[in-house]
Parts: structure tokens; sequence; C-alpha cells
């Protein structure tokens, strides 16, 4: 039997590499996704990640059907910058605001990764997973978890914290992805990955 974090980590590696073709294709050059750590977190601990009070750009994508929650991509100000002139072919350090096309861009990244990650949850776990429209946020890291815990995931007490690079050439951008489930919800999907027996 794989412990928890070996399932994790295998899991998000298998999103991370379908993302990343997607990805390349879009904007037509090599971006890669290195899954750095991969780990289950209870949702008030979540601040030693990233400073509540320090500025993110957020990208919540709140699904339903045989399971309820939302995904977070998270990345810090000044990563979301080089993460918006990586996609949108500028030089590096470009960006000092994010404009309507960066906003754009940074939720079709949130649209690529969190549709890789919940088709294999979907197609390993034989469920139904239906994502809702994206939505972004540029605040402070706790203001942005906790309107979310708030309003769309008001059970959820642990997260499932990827911690991913982007990185192309010579680029490097570092970012957060979130995952949080309804208890009971996350302790089923934990434990039918561990007994699968392909993973």
């Amino acid at each position: 039997m794989k412990n928890k974090e070996d399932v994790l980590k295998k899991v998000s590696r298998t999103a991370a590499d379908k993302a990343s073709r997607v990805l390349s294709k879009l904007v037509d050059k090599e971006i890669n996704i290195e899954v750095f750590k991969a780990e289950v977190k209870k949702v008030y601990k979540l601040d030693p990640i990233i400073g509540p009070e320090e500025v993110v750009a957020g990208i919540y994508l709140p699904v339903k059907g045989d399971i309820n929650g939302a995904s977070l991509l998270i990345f810090p100000k000044e990563s979301a910058f080089e993460m918006s002139d990586l996609l949108l072919k500028r030089n590096s350090g470009t960006t000092r605001r994010l404009s309507e096309l960066d906003k754009s861009a940074l939720k079709e990244v949130g649209n690529i990764i969190s549709g890789s990650y919940f088709s294999i949850l979907a197609n390993m776990l034989q469920i139904k997973i239906v994502e809702d429209v994206p939505i972004f946020s540029f605040d402070m890291f706790g203001a942005i978890v906790s309107e979310i815990i708030t309003k769309f995931v008001q059970k959820a007490d642990k997260a499932l914290v990827i911690e991913v690079l982007f990185t192309s050439k010579s680029k490097k951008v570092k970012g957060y992805y979130l995952l949080l489930f309804e208890l009971e919800q996350f302790d089923a999907i934990l434990g039918s990955l561990k007994s699968l027996e392909d993973l």
C-alpha cells in the first residue's frame, strides 16, 4: 500500500504533465509544469504557505457533480506578473499591473490545470466532475481563502496543497494549486486513490 504522499505526488505529476502539453500548445512555446510538493494541510494552517497579508492572484474554480468542492491556483503578485510576461511573450519584468488580457491568460492557466487534474480524478475514480466558470481575484491571500471557504466550501477542513513550478527556457515561475472538498468527500477520495492498484 502506497502512503498518502506518494499517491498524491503520482496523481499531481500526471496532471502536471498533461497540463504542460496543453499549455505549451496554447501559447506555442514549451512550458513545463513541475510538482515539488503535494501534501494535505488543514485549511486553517495554510498561512505558512503564503502570508495572509501577501497580495496574490487567485484563480478559483468551483466544481460539482459526484463531488462538490473547488480548486484554487495561486500566484504571489510578482509571480503573477512574471507568468503574464511568459504567457503573452513579453520581456521579463514588463508587466507591473494586470490588464484584462493578463487576467484572462491567468484564468486560462487555471482552467488548464484544473481540467487536467479533475479529468484524471474523474477517470481514476469513475465519478462525474463538472467544472464551473473560473473566478479571478487579486487580493490578500488570507482574504481570498476566507471568502472561498465562507461562500463556497463551508464544510472544507482539509486542502490538498501542490507546489508547482512553471519553466520555459530560463524563466521559472512558482505557484500553488489547492484542492478543497468537503471533509467526508476529501477522505473518501484519498482512500479510493490509495486503494487503486494501478497507481
